[in-house]
């Protein structure tokens, strides 16, 4: 299959990128053609987030202006169906992020649904609400990709530096985030040897790569 053309983003990775104060990796991954993407629930959060609301929405509006993030309403959720399963529609993704909200925050529930809906990956750092949503047997995106796995895609795109991967983690730990465990004790450089990647690039060719069919398979795009 081609590049996705949405990838859908939650709250808690989005945070990550506006501490880390750089957009580049999501303005990277549209030289691929896939658009960085929030629900209406997501823009909602991250605007009135308690802990980081007032440095966070000058960063998100700065993203929406340069479109660096897009905001999935209903006209543009409609403009993908062509590509979603038979008899999806906004009613019935509007539906299925009431049901995850049941079990999970309403951001994550419905950019999980939005994903699903669509068939689109999910970014997002919450490994533990995926956990809740499959032990209530709802579908997860495939792949959902984690923060750092948009850095050390960019590291090894040569987007990023090592120095500004270690300066990103280094911002993110100075701000109290939590971070995967190869990276909370040990350098960028060091970390990422030990951190299984789940976005990588391929070649393109004749052959399309198959789509992840699990939340933790890697995704392979092509320039």
């Amino acid at each position: 299959m081609p590049n996705p053309p949405l990838l859908l983003c939650d709250s808690d990775a989005l945070v990550q990128f506006f501490l880390a104060d750089d957009l580049r990796p999501l303005q990277a991954l549209k030289t691929f053609n896939i658009q960085p993407t929030i629900t209406l629930e997501v823009d909602v959060e991250l605007r009135w987030l308690a802990k980081y609301r007032d440095a966070m929405v000058p960063k998100l509006d700065k993203a929406l202006k340069r479109g660096a993030l897009v905001k999935l309403d209903q006209g543009m959720f409609q403009g993908y169906l062509g590509t979603a399963a038979a008899g999806t529609s906004w009613a019935s993704y509007q539906a299925l992020g009431a049901r995850y909200y049941g079990f999970v925050q309403r951001g994550e529930a419905y950019t999980h649904a939005a994903a699903v809906s669509l068939a689109m990956p999910a970014m997002s750092n919450d490994g533990k609400a995926v956990r809740v949503l499959e032990a209530q047997m709802m579908a997860v995106p495939a792949p959902i990709l984690r923060f750092f796995d948009i850095i050390k895609f960019c590291h090894t795109s040569s987007i990023l530096s090592t120095k500004e991967c270690e300066d990103i983690r280094s911002a993110l730990l100075a701000n109290g985030e939590g971070l995967p465990g190869p990276f909370q004790h040990a350098s960028f450089a060091d970390g990422e040897k030990n951190f299984p990647c789940r976005l990588v690039t391929g070649v393109a060719s004749g052959s399309p790569y198959p789509r992840p069919s699990l939340h933790y398979e890697p995704l392979t795009i092509v320039p």
